[in-house]
């Protein structure tokens, strides 16, 4: 009940938003290109020197070369990686990513989760953006489900000076949001999810901040070792 309530503001919030069309829905599906995926190279056996008067030896056939690496991509379903750059086409361009997630046990007996968000706006025109509303924590450690939002309430016990708003991301801006959510005591977040398009919410159950989720998973993604610079409009992989 008291998690339900320390929502209301921001449902509200949304209710205005959507309705005076400030917020900005992106409806085209994320995705994550990663250039160098960690290959082992195997290494090149040595070469033997003739020696006169010996029997000349034979080496060992030399090792094939690696196989030519070729960029993949990451979609949804697929849950995307902590770190990694996450992105969205035209109209509504931009780069997403989950830069660190925490847990606070305060002395109150509660358990916050703390997750940070960094995002960039690659597009030609604002991006209205409401992270406080449209992320949240959606499945904990031991793969219980649910929502668990972000709330001013969490962020004061959790020692966090955060205001959470509305805003607008200019061109080529990037900010970085930090967000505190209250969890069951002793849990710990295992997928943090942020909903790209607020502006079309699913009739409940659930009642979902939005739609066209675009979800963290909380490891390193063991497959690559860089991000790709940001690319011009129309440059990333087809859906």
């Amino acid at each position: 009940m008291k998690k339900g309530l320390l929502l209301i503001p921001f449902v509200l919030a949304l209710a205005a938003l959507a309705c005076t069309g400030t917020l900005t829905g992106i409806t085209g599906a994320p995705v994550y290109v990663c250039p160098t995926p960690n290959v082992l190279t195997p290494t090149p056996l040595p070469t033997f020197v003739p020696i006169p008067g010996y029997p000349t030896l034979v080496p060992f056939p030399t090792a094939l070369p690696p196989p030519t690496v070729t960029p993949y991509a990451l979609r949804p379903p697929t849950a995307f990686y902590r770190g990694d750059a996450v992105f969205t086409r035209s109209p509504q361009s931009a780069r997403f990513r989950l830069v660190n997630v925490s847990v606070v046990n305060t002395p109150a007996g509660r358990t916050v989760a703390v997750w940070e968000l960094e995002i960039k706006n690659l597009g030609g025109s604002g991006y209205d953006v409401f992270p406080a509303y449209q992320s949240y924590v959606s499945q904990l450690v031991g793969g219980s489900t649910g929502i668990w939002g972000a709330s001013s309430n969490a962020a004061v016990d959790a020692g966090l000076t955060a205001t959470y708003e509305a805003i607008s991301l200019a061109p080529n801006e990037t900010r970085s949001f930090t967000l505190a959510g209250f969890i069951p005591y002793g849990a710990a977040p295992d997928r943090i999810t942020f909903m790209l398009d607020p502006t079309i919410r699913p009739t409940p159950p659930p009642r979902l901040p939005g739609s066209n989720a675009l979800v963290w998973r909380m490891e390193t993604n063991p497959n690559c070792s860089a991000a790709i610079a940001d690319p011009p409009a129309g440059v990333l992989p087809p859906p």
